[in-house]
């Protein structure tokens, strides 16, 4: 199988809703309003009840409950919603085999999303994109399962813990792993060539061009989750578990002061996902 095969076999390429790509470009115009952006979620009535919830979930309520799409923008603002909309644009594109944990694959993305964000601020690169890349990092997982299924149940059940372990076994069985598939994807959603580089070289960031630091960030941010998980959290273990030339250049004190904060605002939006 090649990756032409694999996408000839999806009956229909997962596709962002037309209302969350007008959205996702209404995000990055510097002429667009937070009442544009509020009506345009009201035509989606999945990524509006998403925005009412989460604008009276316990972070965010007030003293009165939000009932209208326009009160929980002003509430939540644009940052908020930009984060939640292509939360919901991307997680709605998608159902895997029932081998497949689908609500554990989204919580992981979206952490790695979050670190890559919190990475990029520190670095002073692009912070929203850099969460694009995390929320999309791996996607290709998800089309190797529901374009391959025959394969799907098989790797589902090795045991590759880490991020690339899965590429190496994806590899080895397939001939591709989920980076060159995921960029695939973001290439034919017509996503910045920035977003589709970081995906596929994600795993080898030394071969990005030097004015693209983007697949550095979403590797350490994918090493940083990695550790997180096996550690319990932002712990002093997790942290010196870290090390070698990856992230030789990140200041780890700073990192891990800033991921309980980060990890924990971003709690209400891990469970609006699947």
């Amino acid at each position: 199988m090649d990756i032409e095969t694999l996408f000839a076999d999806l009956h229909a390429l997962p596709s962002i809703p037309k209302v969350a790509l007008e959205l996702i470009q209404q995000f990055d115009s510097p002429t667009s309003s937070l009442d544009a952006v509020a009506r345009n979620i009201a035509l989606d009535p999945v990524i509006a009840a998403k925005v009412l919830r989460l604008a009276n979930s316990s972070r965010y309520r007030g003293a009165r409950e939000s009932t209208s799409i326009e009160d929980a923008a002003s509430r939540l603002g644009f940052n908020t919603l930009r984060t939640l909309v292509m939360a919901s644009a991307v997680t709605g594109a998608f159902k895997a085999d029932a081998t497949f944990d689908l609500k554990g694959f989204w919580i992981h993305s979206f952490q790695v999303a979050s670190i890559s964000r919190l990475l990029a601020k520190q670095a002073g690169q692009d912070a929203d994109t850099a969460f694009t890349c995390g929320m999309m990092h791996n996607i290709g997982e998800l089309l190797i399962q529901t374009g391959a299924p025959q394969y799907a149940p098989k790797l589902n059940a090795s045991k590759h813990g880490n991020a690339a372990g899965r590429a190496a076994n994806e590899t080895l069985q397939l001939g591709f792993g989920y980076p060159e598939v995921g960029a695939e994807l973001a290439r034919r959603w017509q996503l910045p060539k920035l977003i589709q580089t970081a995906i596929a070289l994600q795993g080898k960031p030394s071969q990005a061009p030097a004015d693209n630091p983007l697949p550095k960030t979403l590797a350490q941010a994918v090493l940083i989750a990695e550790a997180l998980q096996e550690h319990g959290g932002a712990t002093e273990e997790a942290k010196e578990s870290l090390s070698g030339p990856l992230v030789e250049d990140l200041d780890l004190d700073a990192v891990f002061a800033a991921l309980p904060a980060v990890l924990e605002a971003d709690k209400a939006f891990a469970e609006l996902l699947g």
